[in-house]
């Protein structure tokens, strides 16, 4: 993702900007809520309001501080990765942007006074405690969809499918990575070897059906 193509994006259901002064606990509602539901990106040093670059180059300690948010107010932690995108700021400087990547997680996450959130379009909505209890029930049906498929590799995986899905969610990072920091698609074993998720070949196989010989396709009117 471009410094251009953060200040065109309009923040959605997996695109988020942050000032750099934005407040940790404030943070962390946007990386739960992003969690929560289906992943996203947060670009912090961008004014949320008029998208000027305010960069993150001179608050050394504020970053810091934001980078400790997902271990220290979210519980629990979210795993997320992140780069510092160079940058002209709103002075002609010299500066960067820090581009926060959320992955969707299959635990459902809540921040520090635990209060859970899910990202609905633009925005991070608290849930109720119904809500709760049924988003917990539907990340625990995901369960079987995480196992690793015996004898699939990547080359099972159709990577076009997943570039024009990547695309349409606006994911930043290329479709592999898009697999192996998202739902568990792609993971390595303890000794080393790549596994592919039952619902990574349901969605993106190229031949679900040499894996799953009975599986079928019910419509429900």
């Amino acid at each position: 993702m471009s410094i251009e193509e953060v200040q065109k994006h309009k923040e959605d259901q997996t695109f988020d900007c942050k000032s750099i002064q934005i407040d940790p606990k404030t943070l962390a509602i946007t990386i739960v809520a992003f969690a929560n539901a289906d992943g996203g990106t947060i670009a912090i040093g961008v004014s949320d309001k008029t998208r000027k670059i305010e960069g993150v180059d001179q608050h050394t300690e504020k970053l810091n501080e934001l980078l400790r948010v997902p271990l220290d107010f979210c519980n629990p932690s979210v795993p997320i990765t992140s780069d510092l995108l160079p940058c002209t700021d709103k002075d002609g400087n010299d500066n960067h942007i820090l581009l926060m990547y959320i992955p969707a997680s299959s635990e459902l996450h809540a921040n520090q006074v635990d209060e859970a959130y899910m990202r609905v379009g633009d925005k991070s909505r608290k849930l109720t405690f119904e809500e709760r209890i049924q988003l917990m029930y539907d990340k625990g049906e995901r369960y079987y969809e995480d196992t690793a498929v015996y004898g699939a590799t990547v080359d099972d995986i159709d990577m076009a499918a997943v570039e024009r899905y990547k695309e349409l969610i606006g994911y930043a990072k290329s479709a592999k990575q898009y697999l192996q920091e998202n739902n568990r698609f792609l993971t390595t074993n303890a000794k080393g070897e790549e596994q592919v998720s039952v619902a990574c070949i349901l969605l993106f196989g190229k031949y679900p059906q040499k894996f799953f010989p009975r599986g079928r396709t019910r419509f429900i009117r």
